[in-house]
């Protein structure tokens, strides 16, 4: 058997839909009140934009996280997350080019052949 008849055998392709808990919204709206407090606080801000992702509403999800950008643009996942919205939203040159802004930011004392690998 060919590896391509292996992988399409064995590949698992099933969207995955995330259900936010109570818990959740708890803590979205804990870092609503965040902002409210200081409009610049990067961690409510990634949290409130990946709430947004998740319910739907990728144009504001993406504005927070521009505005994440343009205060920490080495913050944890923010370019991976806005990737996958520009993705989402159509924009395919725009996503990769976050993905390897992403790479560039992740874990650089990995050598480059690495970090270069596709996942």
């Amino acid at each position: 058997m060919q590896a391509q008849d292996l992988q399409k055998r064995h590949a698992i392709r099933q969207d995955v839909q995330i259900v936010p808990t109570p818990g959740d919204r708890e803590v979205v709206q804990a870092a609503h009140r965040r902002l409210l407090d200081d409009p610049g606080d990067v961690d409510a801000l990634f949290a409130v934009a990946a709430w947004d992702e998740i319910v739907g509403d990728q144009d504001q999800a993406l504005e927070l996280l521009n505005r994440l950008v343009s205060r920490k643009p080495d913050y944890p996942g923010v370019w991976w997350l806005r990737a996958r919205i520009l993705k989402d939203l159509g924009r395919p040159r725009d996503a990769i080019a976050c993905e390897e802004i992403a790479r560039m930011y992740a874990e650089p004392e990995i050598p480059e052949y690495v970090r270069k690998f596709p996942f």
